[in-house]
């Protein structure tokens, strides 16, 4: 009889090459820190200086980039270039996104404390964003199923999204949905803008943090260890809103993130397409806009 494998016994890879489990443990610290680098210093960086956010883009992206060239010329390195590329990818469009997504403020009149304001500069900042991801999936895949776009199920996809999205209540209810009190019509006015905020920003973070690199991780962890590492990356990407938050709040997103992103993440896996988790992301983002500006 065959013995059981020991915990660090080598475990071969989808993609061909040995990967003991010591290995596994290092690459996955390894990738939520390069993710914490891209995500969070070199993208939605709120504890640094305004005036350096730029540069710090501008560095993380260049690093990725000569990352990305280093990878896939070695051979030992190599099977890591495409998770390198993704996250250079992400960072292209970040660094984008602090140039053009700064456009809406030429708008007379705009202020980003009205869900209108909040809208349009939410759709100014994700569309660099997309489109870098997009774009540069394009060009190196020729394909947009390796990021869920095209294939897979779509009605299995759309159908879990929507069996999921019920989870998107925890957050309204978290931020005092039940505390509502803006009249009803305001609430209608509300609804292109809370829409168009909404599908915005859950087509930018599932395409940033599960589209790029689901399957990328997958090579190396498998299906659960993937949905794993984006889920704790995904509540890592909300790094800004946990620091300013009290402890308790903070203590309950984090519990929050992690679950959507495991619910989110398994929605994309089983379809093996993006949009149901789209969708199911798309309402709790409603939500948390109704809750915020409907508790007044």
């Amino acid at each position: 009889m065959d013995e059981e494998p020991s915990e660090q016994s080598a475990v071969k890879e989808e993609s061909g090459f040995i990967l003991s489990l010591s290995s596994k443990g290092l690459l996955f610290f390894l990738f939520v820190g390069i993710s914490f680098l891209v995500f969070t210093v070199g993208g939605y960086e709120n504890f640094v200086p305004s005036g350096i956010r730029p540069l710090n883009r501008a560095i993380v992206f260049c690093i990725l980039v000569v990352s990305v060239y280093v990878a896939k010329k070695s051979e030992k390195l190599q099977p890591y270039w495409r998770v390198l590329f993704s996250f250079a990818v992400s960072s292209a469009g970040l660094l984008a996104a602090w140039y053009l997504g700064q456009l809406f403020r030429l708008i007379p009149g705009l202020s980003i404390s009205t869900v209108e304001g909040v809208a349009i500069a939410k759709i100014a900042e994700v569309f660099p964003i997309i489109v870098a991801i997009v774009l540069g999936v394009w060009i190196v895949e020729k394909d947009m199923t390796s990021v869920f776009l095209k294939g897979g199920n779509v009605k299995r996809s759309i159908t879990l999204g929507l069996l999921v999205s019920p989870l998107g209540l925890i957050t309204f209810l978290a931020l005092g949905g039940l505390g509502i009190t803006v009249e009803a019509n305001l609430i209608i006015s509300w609804i292109p803008w809370i829409f168009a905020f909404s599908i915005a920003n859950s087509l930018m973070e599932e395409l940033m943090i599960r589209g790029l690199f689901l399957r990328k991780y997958a090579v190396f962890f498998g299906q659960t260890g993937s949905l794993l590492l984006t889920s704790v990356v995904f509540t890592l990407f909300h790094f800004a809103i946990l620091a300013n938050a009290d402890f308790i709040l903070s203590s309950i997103l984090v519990v929050i993130f992690f679950v959507f992103g495991l619910a989110w993440g398994y929605v994309t896996q089983r379809s093996d397409n993006i949009w149901g988790s789209v969708l199911a992301h798309m309402i709790s983002d409603m939500l948390v806009i109704l809750a915020v500006f409907g508790a007044v």
